[in-house]
């Protein structure tokens, strides 16, 4: 029977405690419920846990008479939002049913979003434009070395015709006083009285300067073989590097046709110019070739020894010397290197409009990147690291390696430009191996950059919960922490407002104030200050650590700018502005890294205005049919100046009319086309104006890497009404569907070919919004910086971060009541309570009854 007791007072004592416990529990933290929907007792009340436990313990204890009494026991709280784990969990708890609606009505599918992304793969345009980078400055080092060696060549060729000009003066006067003197001696054997004293004198003179000349003419021979043979051998391993860069292209094209691994690289506009520069200098040594191949042994020898006599000669004893003619080197030698350095400096130069065009990009470029948007100058705060209860780290912001190599980039392309358009040749070539050196670097800068987050991203798609996780971790992040495009107005999934944090931590409202250029980009990485709270770049804070909110953002800015910088890869690849205007040669490659440049920024620009960029575009701003959605896009951004936005505007369809009234038939020097094999030098009959078109004829349709009906959707029969791009709300993009869900997508295979088309089936992508006319995916610039997390940031330091900002912001909210600590945010109460069986029948006194103890453990 009294077993019996036990087993009923433990099943009622377990029951109380968790009655109790629960009512305990009740007593939850509100700020932490409305602002991170995170549930832990409140810190803000002077009763204790233990004592509110115990309160509700024995209330529920009387209740059930007299059967059991308290003999002690302890309440404490567990499980705290300190521990890693424990946060984790509560994320995982909330975000699980909101993060995932909230992106269902944005139309976001991160998973098919990531899966395209990994299978367009623009890392590997990356890396075949570094690879192919590296092969270019090897033959634009061979080039400048020949270049070099014809300059030298040349000028060694006027000295030497300057010397002969003098031989040949000094011979005449030679020869002339020679004559004198024989007419001289004719008169006096005729019986005049004459001396010849005088006309000896001075064909003796006359001799001793001819024999100078000769002496200066024989070494300025020699200087100029020897130059002559250094611009040989210069040549010679030039034309080797032509050979290589035409393999390797053809290599490419077998790939890219064959296998559909090739990629777009920059070699071809290379080959095409240096083709011709190689059979430019071809035709010169076989229409030299007797002249080059003699080696002047004979002229030396024949010259040295008129020297010799010129140097003792007597015209009282000797007879006259015939001077001697050069048959190694012809006579207008100066006129012939001339022109064809002439020849080759025009053929790297480009034509002047080229060279305007490519100006007028550059100046809208540097428009571009000199407005003032790398952060909102209303987040200022600078956080006392004293306040921080976690160090996480600061993500490597990047800011001056980014803006060294960019502006490496625009300075090597500035001097490109003014060699070209002073026309000197070896100076173009040394100012475009600068270039191609800086290209290089900044392409080895992304790259880096890219490749460990691309490889994350592939083993997030392949890890299957691990991407859910992430997304659902980082996800929330994105949805309940306020950043620099919705401080003022947007609000968690919980629907508190983020302006109350702004507020809090006594911000200042200068909504669009943005500051900081790229020309004078502020070196605030991590700046330290006695700021309390962030006032609005929270989610920047949560990517980047900064104690600096400028800072955060800033860092924020330039790995954004990163990710469109690789995004954009393909797109700006088959931009019309690059394959269908009259631009050629390595001056492709320049307009497609400004155009690279610009697309990217003007993109950052976007999304720090509350705008959505694809995240995979089919159509590049900077082309003739994406110009115009970029002038709509633009004209909705409201953070930047008036005038400043007017002129960017302008700029823009300024140069846009430039190349439109540039333009042509499609260049096949340029990426994609594929070249043929070239001629052998032996044929040097051919004009060199037609070597180029020659070099690099393409046969066949390049396939540009758009075999998927998603790159050939900007190709396909223009739809007249244009999308709805507004985007400043990011709630409108769940209702954007491909305007014409019927529209004949284009086939690569027939690009040609305007006939009807079978409408294709609306696929789920477009139904739900993810594919347009313009791209795969709009994304804000939240969900940009989602995209950022998921591809590089660290579970441990973005939990670290996320401690941060929930002990700033309720340390702040309760600073009137409490101090407030995260390790008191208990998520669970452990209860230990001793209790007494009493006595169920009283016999006698020394009947006693049963103490036990129980502990229990609930949480949210």
């Amino acid at each position: 029977m009294e077993y019996a007791r036990i087993q009923s007072a433990q099943a009622i004592i377990e029951e109380l405690m968790g009655s109790s416990i629960f009512s305990a529990l009740a007593h939850y933290d509100p700020y932490l419920d409305e602002r991170f929907g995170f549930m832990a007792v409140r810190q803000d009340q002077e009763e204790s846990l233990d004592s509110r436990y115990q309160s509700y313990l024995e209330a529920n204890v009387q209740g059930f008479g007299k059967a059991i009494s308290l003999a002690g026991g302890t309440a404490e709280g567990k499980n705290s939002l300190i521990e890693p784990l424990v946060l984790r969990q509560e994320v995982f708890e909330y975000s699980e049913l909101s993060v995932p609606i909230n992106t269902l009505e944005e139309g976001l599918n991160i998973k098919d979003l990531l899966d395209y992304y990994h299978k367009k793969n623009p890392l590997q345009i990356c890396k075949n434009l570094l690879d192919s980078g590296n092969n270019v400055i090897d033959i634009t080092d061979s080039a400048i070395n020949m270049a070099k060696s014809l300059k030298e060549y040349c000028d060694e060729a006027k000295k030497y015709v300057e010397s002969l000009t003098k031989y040949k003066e000094a011979r005449k006067a030679y020869d002339d006083a020679y004559q004198a003197l024989e007419e001289a001696r004719s008169r006096k054997n005729n019986g005049e009285e004459i001396s010849l004293d005088s006309y000896i004198s001075e064909v003796d003179s006359k001799a001793r300067a001819f024999g100078t000349a000769t002496d200066d003419l024989k070494e300025r021979l020699s200087s100029l073989k020897e130059k002559e043979r250094d611009f040989l051998k210069s040549k010679e391993k030039f034309a080797k590097g032509v050979d290589e860069l035409l393999s390797n292209s053809q290599e490419y094209y077998k790939n890219k046709y064959k296998n559909k691994s090739g990629k777009d690289t920059i070699e071809d506009p290379f080959l095409a110019t240096y083709n011709v520069m190689n059979n430019q200098a071809q035709k010169f040594i076989d229409n030299q070739q007797k002249e080059i191949y003699n080696d002047g042994q004979e002229d030396d020898e024949k010259l040295e020894a008129q020297a010799k006599k010129l140097e003792s000669y007597s015209a009282e004893a000797d007879d006259k010397i015939e001077g001697y003619i050069v048959l190694s080197e012809a006579e207008s030698i100066d006129k012939i290197t001339a022109a064809l350095y002439g020849e080759m400096e025009n053929t790297i130069k480009g034509s002047d409009s080229t060279i305007d065009l490519v100006r007028s990009l550059k100046d809208l470029l540097y428009q571009i990147i000199g407005t003032k948007v790398l952060y909102d100058g209303s987040l200022d705060s600078n956080l006392d690291p004293s306040e921080l209860i976690n160090q996480s780290g600061v993500l490597d912001l990047g800011t001056a390696e980014i803006t060294d190599s960019v502006v490496n980039l625009l300075s090597s392309i500035w001097q490109f430009l003014m060699a070209a358009a002073d026309g000197d040749f070896f100076a173009t070539l040394t100012a475009l191996g600068t270039f191609l050196k800086s290209l290089v670097t900044f392409f080895k800068g992304i790259f880096d950059w890219a490749s460990s987050r691309l490889q994350n991203l592939g083993r997030l798609l392949s890890g299957g919960e691990s991407l859910g996780k992430n997304f659902l971790l980082y996800g929330y992040g994105v949805y309940n922490m306020p950043n620099r495009t919705n401080y003022s107005d947007g609000s968690s999934l919980t629907g508190y407002e983020y302006s109350n944090i702004f507020e809090m931590a006594g911000g200042t409202y200068n909504i669009g104030f943005l500051d900081g250029d790229f020309w004078h980009y502020p070196k605030m990485d991590n700046v330290e200050g006695r700021d309390k709270l962030y006032k609005g770049a929270e989610l920047e804070y949560l990517l980047t650590g900064s104690n600096s909110e400028k800072g955060a953002q800033v860092g924020t800015f330039f790995n954004g700018f990163l990710l469109r910088l690789v995004s954009n890869l393909p797109a700006i690849a088959s931009s019309d502005w690059i394959t269908e205007t009259s631009v050629t040669g390595p001056f492709v490659v320049v307009v497609f890294v400004i155009l690279l440049l610009l697309e990217s920024f003007i993109d950052m620009i976007l999304l720090v205005n509350k705008q959505s960029v694809s995240l995979i575009k089919m159509k590049a701003y900077m082309s003739t049919e994406g110009i115009s959605n970029f002038i709509e896009d633009f004209s909705k951004c409201r953070g930047l100046n008036d005038e400043t936005a007017k002129q960017i505007k302008k700029g823009t369809q300024d140069t846009a009319d430039k190349i439109a009234a540039e333009a042509k038939n499609k260049i096949k020097s340029t990426f994609g086309a594929k070249p043929k094999s070239s001629k052998k030098s032996d044929n040097n009959d051919s004009k060199t104006e037609n070597a180029e078109s020659k070099a690099t004829k393409d046969t066949t349709k390049p396939d540009n890497d758009n075999s998927n009906s998603e790159n050939n959707a900007s190709k396909a029969t223009k739809d007249t009404t244009k999308p709805d791009n507004d985007n400043s709300n990011s709630e409108n993009n769940a209702s954007k569907t491909t305007k014409d869900s019927t529209k004949p997508q284009n086939d690569n295979s027939n690009s040609g070919n305007t006939a009807p088309q079978e409408p294709k089936k609306t696929t789920a992508t477009e139904a739900m919004g993810l594919k347009d006319e313009q791209g795969f995916m709009k994304l804000d610039y939240g969900e940009h910086c989602l995209i950022l997390m998921l591809l590089g940031t660290n579970q441990d330091q973005y939990l670290m971060r996320l401690q941060n900002l929930v002990q700033l912001e309720a340390k702040e909210k309760y600073k009137e009541k409490t101090d407030y600590h995260l390790s008191k945010a208990y998520t669970g109460i452990t209860a230990t309570t001793e209790y007494q069986l009493n006595e169920f029948v009283p016999i006698t006194k020394s009947t006693g009854g049963f103490t036990l103890d129980c502990t229990k453990t609930l949480g949210y």
